[in-house]
């Protein structure tokens, strides 16, 4: 399975120590520029980054799940800035709208 971690430096310094391929952003139009190429290169299996950029990378990831592909797979973690929590609201309104009722977790 081959991963990027797609971020600033400080987020994506501990993922290149383990061997994760690091790219660098360092705002949300450099995410998605890079975010686009590396989705036409369909060579990573799982991207990672940084749990702020949820919101900006929205359509790009709906448009992978209407393409119908499987991977790459998104994850969202928690950086530096204190942003969070993010995904887990994004997961919560889709999960409301699927059950016809509004969680409260």
């Amino acid at each position: 399975m081959s991963v990027v971690a797609i971020g600033d430096p400080t987020f994506i310094a501990g993922f290149k120590m383990i061997g994760v391929e690091g790219l660098k952003a360092m705002n949300a139009s450099e995410v998605l520029t890079i975010l686009n190429e590396v989705l036409k290169t369909n060579k990573y299996s799982l991207i990672i980054l940084p749990d702020r950029y949820v919101d900006a990378t929205a359509e790009i990831r709906s448009r992978v799940i209407k393409e119908g592909r499987v991977t790459p797979i998104f994850s969202f973690i928690p950086d530096y800035t204190g942003i969070k929590g993010k995904r887990i609201e994004e997961l919560k309104k889709s999960v409301s709208l699927a059950v016809g009722a509004r969680l409260k977790l």
